[in-house]
């Protein structure tokens, strides 16, 4: 029996269907493990693109975005980093449970442990990307400077789950919008680009399964697709919904 699409285009377009009817697109949750606690935690994120080198066409990296001062930093390590990100896309009824590691790309002055992009050998994924000459600051602050100006002054807050000694109006105080690298106007726009730069980061995640279920198909569909670190190709396996 022949498998039907393959998930990434399937993803990308259902992204674009969610899209087109309006809702915010590329919102999925992220499940890690945290090890200090031994509690399984999860929240929402965004996809903001996808890289994916040009040899290999079929294998995306997902990127997000997060603050490395957050929890989720730390709940990982570079030995455990095995996350999972969920999608659900409710114009075309499908589900995309995609599993794999989790790395940061945090800014050039942060000395915190987080699992960081796999030296070579390590992924071929990466390795084809390092000899495409990506360079994962530049992406970062191309990245940064996509947002929009009220997103990029989140990263301008204290540090996410600190309490508020003066509740909710402390808030009020808070920098509402930050420009993109480069506008800023003033001394203070400048600073604030400055110190959410300094908080940013992109959140990297290879995919080595894809559990893809098609629930507005007749009849419904579930396809499994897994990879090694060092494998081209998913093997793909035709399951019971």
């Amino acid at each position: 029996m022949e498998p039907g699409r393959h998930w990434y285009p399937a993803l990308v377009e259902a992204l674009d269907r969610v899209k087109q009817k309006g809702n915010i697109k590329g919102v999925f949750q992220l499940a890690t493990y945290d090890h200090p606690s031994s509690s399984p935690r999860v929240r929402s994120h965004i996809l903001r693109s996808f890289v994916t080198p040009s040899s290999y066409p079929s294998l995306p990296l997902l990127i997000s975005t997060t603050d490395i001062r957050t929890p989720k930093v730390t709940q990982v390590s570079p030995d455990a980093n095995s996350v999972e990100a969920v999608f659900w896309t409710e114009p075309t009824l499908e589900q995309f449970r995609i599993s794999g590691r989790i790395f940061f790309v945090p800014p050039p002055s942060y000395e915190g442990s987080c699992p960081r992009i796999p030296p070579p050998g390590n992924s071929i994924l990466f390795d084809a990307l390092r000899q495409e000459n990506l360079d994962w600051e530049r992406t970062r602050l191309s990245t940064f400077n996509h947002l929009n100006g009220h997103m990029r002054a989140s990263w301008c807050r204290p540090v996410p789950g600190t309490p508020l000694k003066g509740g909710y109006d402390d808030a009020l105080e808070w920098p509402e919008s930050v420009p993109a690298l480069g506008d800023a106007k003033n001394v203070e726009e400048k600073k604030n680009v400055e110190e959410a730069l300094k908080n940013f980061a992109l959140v990297v995640i290879e995919p080595f399964e894809v559990d893809f279920v098609e629930l507005g198909t007749r009849p419904e569909k579930r396809t499994i697709y897994t990879r090694k670190p060092q494998e081209t190709e998913f093997t793909v396996t035709i399951v019971v919904p």
